[in-house]
């Protein structure tokens, strides 16, 4: 089928497209390395963090299920923009409850864009993949991965001079709005996944989504997050709490990880252009074994880091290779494919958070990343469901 593009140039899209997944990694990292700190503000125990981050996940989740059908009636376009300002001014929000219970709802309010945000952003990237006819899918989330660098760096700083969460979160905020409404006015507009009509211009029904396929290429995409929220969420504290770090270090795990996460993207595409997606994901997989390994036996901080970081390595090109796999599932636009896949986003954080804060109460907190080294090999034995199932011809118009 053809997938007809009624806006901006591919090359204006591509630019608007990589302000987004900058937007939101700046917005993500800057808000979830602080985690330690509004921890300790609120005075959680290891289980009210894990409701916390399960809220922000069910919240995630419903938004993305969400995003397949907002983006079929107005286009991911304007689901993406409205999410992003929705996200940014919910991150100040999460600064200004005194008790749990309006930190939880802060925190998913959050959560819900967050899922918006993932879905129609990923709709964006696989629509102006297919337009450029090659993979550069990898080089948008590898501007996820330089925003969220910065905003782990700009957390370490606002930790070292001693800033209060709402002065951090407050200028995270203004960035969010004023960069959202400066860059991204050239989103695609894209039919048939974000207007649903024909060649008359008339209505018709959604796309069936093959469901088995979609399962199938969820489960190793389940296991990435999952490995990505335990550095994500939980590295920090596992630093701190089981490796006696102090906060600022533990910052920079986080940032470890993006900064590895950055550096492969950066040449990804071109990786996956010559060696294609299967191998890619399988050379991944040993690496995300090896990297878990590192981290689990890790004898000081610093050495967990590196962990960290070469797991940046093992992960980086398997979400946007999901997301292309689950875009051509759906040869009538992909929208809802994606944002099926993108559940297992959140299924993996908020499975990842039930399972770790268990071992790290009932355990330690040095036996927190055993689980997430053991489902590590799943990445590599199941690699075959991102073989590439055709591509999309695009027409543009206008």
């Amino acid at each position: 089928m053809t997938t007809t593009v009624t806006s901006a140039p591919p090359r204006a899209a591509r630019r608007a497209c990589f302000a987004a997944f900058a937007i939101q990694g700046f917005t993500f990292a800057s808000l979830i390395t602080r985690l330690p700190t509004i921890k300790a503000e609120h005075d959680l125990s290891d289980y009210q963090v894990l409701l916390l981050l399960g809220g922000v996940a069910i919240a995630s989740a419903v938004g993305s299920v969400v995003t397949g059908y907002a983006a079929a009636r107005f286009g991911s376009a304007r689901v993406l923009r409205i999410a992003l300002v929705g996200a940014s001014v919910a991150t100040l929000l999460v600064s200004l409850p005194d008790s749990v219970a309006g930190l939880v709802i802060a925190v998913c309010a959050y959560g819900l864009f967050v899922g918006q945000i993932d879905a129609a952003m990923n709709m964006q990237g696989v629509g102006i993949e297919d337009l450029y006819g090659r993979s550069i899918m990898v080089g948008f989330h590898g501007m996820w991965s330089l925003g969220a660098v910065v905003g782990g760096g700009y957390a370490a700083l606002t930790l070292e001079l001693g800033w209060s969460l709402l002065l951090s979160f407050a200028i995270v905020c203004a960035v969010g709005l004023v960069l959202n409404a400066a860059l991204l006015g050239d989103l695609l507009v894209i039919d048939p996944i974000d207007g649903h009509v024909d060649a008359g211009d008339h209505p018709r029904h959604a796309p069936q989504v093959p469901w088995l396929p979609v399962l199938l290429l969820a489960v190793p995409t389940f296991v990435m997050w999952f490995l990505d929220s335990s550095i994500s969420a939980w590295g920090g504290i596992y630093l701190v709490d089981g490796l006696s770090s102090t906060q600022s270090a533990a910052a920079l795990a986080f940032t470890a990880y993006q900064a590895v996460l950055l550096v492969t993207r950066l040449f990804g595409d071109k990786v996956v252009r010559r060696i294609g997606p299967v191998r890619t994901v399988r050379i991944s997989g040993l690496v995300a074994i090896v990297s878990m390994a590192l981290v689990v036996a890790a004898p000081s901080a610093w050495v967990a880091i590196v962990g960290f970081g070469l797991l940046g390595a093992g992960l980086a090109m398997i979400p946007p290779l999901s997301f292309v796999a689950a875009g051509h599932l759906d040869a009538d636009g992909g929208g809802q494919a994606v944002a099926r896949v993108n559940v297992s986003n959140y299924v993996g954080y908020l499975v990842a958070a039930v399972a770790i804060a268990t071992v790290a109460e009932q355990v330690s907190h040095r036996a927190m990343f055993v689980l997430p080294l053991l489902l590590s090999p799943v990445l590599l034995l199941m690699a075959s469901r991102f073989a590439p199932d055709g591509r999309r011809s695009v027409r543009r118009t206008g």
